[in-house]
């Protein structure tokens, strides 16, 4: 598997300029910080477990088992019930009027606000929770890392790093034009590549 190092070296060669290490790895930290909300293939989770319970009815984003930059679903394991019970996700608003109640029983409703999911009441037991969403996929500064971004998202890391160092480091603007164009259509393979996976069919609906 490629890692850290394998792109630093490669956008090294590329650029001819080895004296830029110290840049060039602050350049694909920020590359993959710009890029860390967005939906690809490779950032997708599902079925990720943890607990609501305690009474809290805000959880900090940072305490779940993975960090969610977006949520799709939240299902609850409710006692006794065959299947799981999906909460309904609310806006901002909507969501803090019920909390003014505090109300202690089973949440039914949600909203991400702060750096942190809060809940339309405070879970009167502990409750299985299964969340489906993207995820923040951390990258570290050892040179071995080798996470999503320095595979699958190489290209794109790749581009966007090299634009900001031609046009923030080099002087370089007509280079830093070119490798926007290259950031582009690296953005756009891996979107393709996203919506040929989840391509489906329409199902009918019944009025």
């Amino acid at each position: 598997m490629a890692t850290l190092a394998d792109l630093s070296g490669r956008i090294q060669d590329d650029l001819d300029r080895a004296d830029l290490a110290l840049q060039i790895g602050q350049a694909i930290r920020d590359a993959v910080e710009h890029y860390e909300s967005e939906r690809f293939a490779f950032n997708e989770v599902a079925n990720v477990t943890a607990t609501f319970g305690g009474g809290a009815d805000a959880i900090p984003l940072a305490s779940l088992p993975v960090y969610f930059t977006k949520i799709d679903r939240i299902r609850l394991q409710v006692s006794g019930a065959p299947t799981l019970t999906d909460l309904i996700p609310r806006d901002y608003a909507w969501l803090m009027a019920g909390q003014d109640v505090k109300a202690i029983c089973r949440p039914v409703e949600y909203c991400v606000y702060a750096e942190q999911l809060q809940l339309d009441s405070r879970p009167d037991q502990a409750y299985l929770a299964v969340l489906d969403g993207v995820q923040r996929i951390s990258t570290a500064s050892a040179a071995t890392d080798s996470s999503a971004w320095f595979n699958e998202g190489r290209h794109l890391v790749r581009a966007r790093a090299k634009a900001d160092l031609y046009a923030h480091v080099v002087k370089a603007l007509d280079q830093a034009q070119v490798m926007t164009a290259l950031e582009q259509r690296a953005f756009r393979t891996l979107k393709q590549k996203l919506n040929a996976r989840n391509a489906g069919r329409i199902r009918p609906t019944i009025y």
